[in-house]
């Protein structure tokens, strides 16, 4: 018997370490496969910079503001690809280490993070099986215009295959709530001019050293549509973009099947239909024919059919979903269509999230007018309140602006427009932009010498402010108390702030104090009364200093607070429960 146990043992310690051995050994001698590409006739050239422009061959990128850049990029993938890269090296490598500094905060242990990229790796191998020659050719051309500084990680190629599969694996790792975003689209009657307009707030938060800098990215291929996409340095994926034929697609993330496998990357699907589709029919035939790894929905307005609709799509099956409000289409976070709607994961999904909430939120917030135009969708997507205008909490994700998105922006298919707010969670104006200007400026300095390239005055960008949340900006609410919640919230401890070196007493309201560094729970509640997490960490508080009673009675003031998730609820009744 005991000789049996002990071969148990050593099985149970044997095969974790030999599997352990095997994942060292193959990410360390695999080899990604590179794709056969065409002439880059940019390699031997030289980017020049000049003030807020720069400039390579036909390719150039211009600083509007502090954190956007408009990025213009044109030819083969190969070509484009190194374009972007080599226009863009400090902002790729930006986003790179945000990302890295990020996952240090919240993968704790430098071992598990070295385990975790080799998994990643691992997970990765074979991710170029699944996407097209064209987008293969673009990242490898990406590649060729990054640096070394992360050899550690991966080679440049391959590493830029995992980059832009992180925005998937997060789903799937985060059980698809990485990203919980709205969208809506408006036609007909529902709009003053009778066209189409499509709004969205892409909800990613991966820390607020990543969201910093923004691209517009503006590319046209030698072959298919022109388009452009709001995302970050180094990311070729879309997330929201338009084509020059008015078709207009965002990708909102739901849940339902756990992906088994590595696939075509769903913002990479998005870029494949933006060059290559004009319709909603054409783009669900592409979407039909890609493999991908996560449960999304694909959220699309079309100039073209004067019409939209929703793609859900999941690791395993498909469907295009139409409203049957012909003017109105809303989307959220699950899946809406008949085959997808009793699914048990989508049905959990509804129930125990605030995908529920917030769209209907959304019928409420787009019900209080008969008719909508740009500026009226903007106020939808920076609206940080509950249903009925209820104070929820600043930063509750059942709010349309939890203040945490990446970036917020509003479509006018037919005119091609693009309005693009870089920074909802501080209220920042959306800056308007129009696609064919931007192509007209590139065709104008098409052929241009290179000394004449770097002059500002010849890339006049049309572009306009609109401040549609100013009130909100400068209320108290936001300014003197929100800020400060997030700021003590966020510290290096949650707890204990190493850089903070304020003292408490009734007049002050900064919440700690240098002689015992610890947060007063009352102070921190009332920089955001109305919001369950606060009182959640009060009471977390409380229990730090062993005041039991008051601890519970935080958690319980939480718990009369709208919870957008089941999960969150349940783990604060488990705290009443365990010390009560």
């Amino acid at each position: 018997m005991k000789k049996a146990i002990a071969y148990i043992l050593i099985i149970c310690v044997a095969v974790p370490l030999l599997a352990l051995l095997c994942l060292f050994v193959y990410t360390s001698f695999h080899v990604v496969p590179t794709p056969q590409i065409g002439k880059i006739a940019l390699t031997d050239s030289v980017v020049q910079k000049n003030d807020s422009i720069r400039t390579l061959g036909n390719n150039w990128a211009k600083k509007i503001g502090d954190d956007l850049y408009v990025c213009y990029t044109e030819g083969n993938p190969e070509t484009r690809g190194y374009a972007y890269g080599a226009l863009l090296p400090d902002l790729m490598s930006y986003q790179k280490r945000a990302l890295l500094r990020r996952m240090e905060e919240t993968v704790r242990g430098e071992w598990y993070r070295k385990f975790l990229c080799r998994f990643v790796r691992f997970y990765n191998s074979g991710i170029q099986e699944y996407l097209t020659d064209e987008q293969c050719r673009e990242l490898y051309g990406l590649s060729l215009a990054d640096t070394n500084d992360f050899d550690e990680l991966a080679e440049p190629y391959e590493l830029q295959l995992n980059l832009h599969a992180a925005h998937d694996i997060g789903h799937a790792m985060q059980d698809y709530m990485l990203v919980g975003c709205s969208s809506f689209v408006l036609n007909g009657e529902k709009t003053k001019d009778s066209t189409l307009l499509f709004g969205r707030n892409f909800d990613f938060y991966c820390g607020d050293e990543f969201a910093k800098t923004k691209v517009l990215s503006v590319c046209k291929p030698d072959s298919g549509y022109a388009f452009v996409s709001v995302s970050w340095g180094g990311m070729l994926g879309v997330l929201s973009g338009m084509n020059e034929k008015g078709l207009a697609v965002c990708i909102n993330a739901s849940k339902l099947d756990i992906p088994k496998s590595v696939a075509m990357p769903i913002s990479m699907l998005v870029r494949h239909i933006l060059i290559h589709c004009k319709s909603i029919d054409e783009a669900y035939a592409e979407a039909k024919k890609m493999k991908t790894f996560v449960a999304e929905n694909i959220v699309i307005a079309s100039a073209y059919d004067n019409d939209m609709a929703t793609i859900e799509k999941s690791p395993e099956e498909i469907e295009l979903y139409r409203s049957s409000d012909k003017d109105m289409l809303l989307c959220t976070n699950h899946f809406q269509s008949e085959k997808f709607m009793q699914n048990e994961r989508n049905l959990m999904n509804i129930n125990q999230t605030d995908t529920k909430y917030r769209i209907e939120l959304l019928a409420e917030l787009l019900g209080k007018k008969e008719k909508f135009d740009a500026e009226d969708a903007m106020a939808v997507l920076l609206n940080p309140y509950g249903k009925g205008g209820e104070n929820i909490g600043l930063g509750n994700e059942m709010a349309i602006n939890q203040l945490i998105a990446h970036h917020s922006v509003v479509f006018e298919p037919e005119k091609l427009n693009i309005y693009v707010c870089t920074q909802p969670k501080y209220f920042y104006p959306y800056v308007k932009f129009n696609l064919q200007d931007i192509l007209n400026v590139a065709v104008e300095m098409h052929g241009r010498v290179s000394n004449d390239h770097g002059h500002v005055s010849n890339y006049k960008i049309a572009s306009q402010n609109f401040a549609v949340a100013d009130s909100l900006r400068r209320s108290s609410d936001f300014v003197r108390y929100y800020g400060r919640y997030v700021f003590f919230r966020d510290g290096k401890d949650p707890y204990v702030p190493s850089d903070v070196s304020s003292c408490v007493d009734n007049s002050i309201a900064d919440p700690f104090c240098t002689t015992v560094q610890i947060v007063i729970p009352d102070s921190f509640v009332a920089f955001n009364p109305m919001f369950f997490e606060a009182h959640d960490i009060a009471g977390d508080l409380y229990l730090r200093r062993n005041d039991i009673k008051s601890a519970c009675d935080e958690w319980q003031k939480a718990l009369e607070c709208k919870i957008p998730k089941l999960a969150q609820r349940k783990a604060i009744e488990d705290k009443i429960k365990k010390y009560r």
